[in-house]
């Protein structure tokens, strides 16, 4: 039990969960104390060993059950009446005896499943898993654990098998109720591979540095993460912020050095023949930019938005303003949701209670149209205005008058649209008719077009 729960904390760091070497002491000790005889309270003692953070919890009760419960736990096999069964085991044991028997086919008509995760075992290592690093080959490794079972041969074997029982005498439907049977112990093998191929990528992913681990998970794109991913990806924002924060931090330090002023300091020398005993440093003056982020919430682009919103609130010190607005066909304003709530929290409350339709068909051209009716007399020398969309505007007018408006009153608009360069004006985008306004237009799919986003906004 020691080992297996070992594994379990590798697999649990491999997922990102700061697990120290004294914690997995305690959860050996409190195991210990706890027994493994009730489920629940081993599975308790386990957990205020090792999760220390309430956003940990989703990662470990997703793995607990893939290293304590076995595979069986992932698919139920279909069992036979106690009388087919033992018909069926008499008839095979006959059938043994002159030709030999095909032990998976056994063991999906009986349902008995005990040997199973060894035969897992044996075909995964004919596929060879130690590359399983990502969540993303999950998927593609299961098949070819799956496809590593000789399926052409296995259903060759049944109809062998059904034709033998037929010419025995079995009636039809005993025969149709084992190839149901088998189909459906079939689909729940695919599961058990599933969670043992689950259980592989989380031990191996403690192999991956850190970095290398920050490093692939910020090139996802936003639109694929799965929920444990997220969690994984709303940690990093946060890292990202704190580094960034630090970076602003130190350029202020040194641009609030004093520097000599060269011709400054010449002049009121002058009196002394040139020679510089009264110096005059030049001191410049940092001014922090006002920020307004304008967020499409549209099923395509929350992803975006929603992680944009969590970046730029906590970086919000290091910005004179922030406001921030949410949008599908009509605009809502969401500052206040952050200065009442915690970000997180403020994140899910403007995706959800915004007070706009989120499920309408969205229409830019009107939203523009309302911030400059509403909002434009707030917008100053120093406001960026920060755009988050697709520009597909369901063939509404476009309205590219009032984001030409905005851009002459603002410093600057920055577009970040989450589709690639080739579907842009495609089909109902206008994205060509807004970017003439905007002093950036660029490409905004992971967590680092996001990064790079903010900090040309703020470097």
């Amino acid at each position: 039990m020691e080992e297996r729960i070992l594994e379990f904390v590798k697999g649990l760091r491999g997922r990102g969960v700061p697990v120290s070497p004294a914690e997995s002491i305690d959860a050996v000790r409190g195991v210990a104390a706890a027994g493994v005889e009730d489920m629940e309270v081993f599975r308790a003692a386990l957990k205020s060993a090792l999760v220390k953070n309430r956003k940990d919890g989703a990662i470990f009760d997703e793995l607990f059950p893939l290293y304590f419960l076995g595979l069986e736990a992932a698919g139920e096999a279909e069992i036979l009446s106690d009388e087919l069964l033992s018909r069926l085991r008499e008839a095979l044991r006959v059938m043994a005896t002159e030709n030999g028997h095909n032990s998976l086919l056994l063991m999906l008509l009986t349902g008995q499943d005990g040997e199973m995760e060894s035969l897992i075992r044996a075909a995964a290592g004919e596929v060879g898993t130690s590359q399983l690093t990502t969540r993303m080959q999950v998927g593609m490794y299961t098949r070819r654990v799956f496809d590593a079972f000789d399926w052409e041969r296995m259903e060759i074997d049944l109809r062998d098998l059904l034709e033998r029982l037929r010419e025995d005498g079995w009636p039809e439907e005993d025969l149709e109720e084992l190839k149901r049977v088998y189909r459906a112990n079939r689909e729940a093998l695919r599961q058990q591979v599933r969670r043992y191929v689950e259980r592989e990528q989380a031990r191996n992913a403690d192999r991956v540095p850190p970095a290398e681990r920050m490093e692939r998970l910020m090139l996802r794109p936003l639109s694929s993460l799965d929920e444990q991913e997220l969690q994984q990806m709303r940690r990093a924002v946060d890292v990202l912020a704190r580094k960034l924060r630090n970076r602003l931090a130190l350029r202020e330090r040194r641009m609030r050095r004093d520097k000599l002023d060269i011709k400054a300091t010449l002049r009121k020398n002058m009196r002394h023949g040139g020679v510089p005993f009264d110096l005059v440093l030049r001191t410049k003056r940092l001014e922090k930019v006002e920020l307004m982020v304008l967020c499409d919430v549209s099923s395509s682009v929350a992803r975006v938005s929603q992680f944009m919103l969590q970046f730029v609130y906590t970086l919000q010190d290091c910005l004179a303003k922030v406001r921030s607005f949410v949008f599908v066909d009509e605009l809502g304003e969401v500052t206040d949701f952050f200065r009442e709530e915690e970000i997180e929290r403020g994140v899910k409350r403007a995706l959800t209670e915004a007070g706009i339709a989120y499920h309408a068909r969205s229409d830019f051209g009107y939203v523009f149209r309302q911030f400059c009716e509403q909002y434009l007399q707030d917008v100053g020398f120093r406001t960026y205005i920060l755009v988050i969309g697709d520009a597909r505007n369901n063939y509404n007018d476009p309205c590219a008058w009032a984001l030409e408006r905005m851009r002459d009153r603002s410093k600057g608009i920055i577009w970040l649209n989450p589709e690639t360069k080739p579907f842009w004006d495609t089909g109902d985008s206008v994205m060509s008719e807004y970017a003439p306004y905007c002093r950036d237009v660029r490409v905004c799919r992971n967590l680092r077009d996001l990064e790079d986003a903010v900090s040309s906004l703020l470097l």
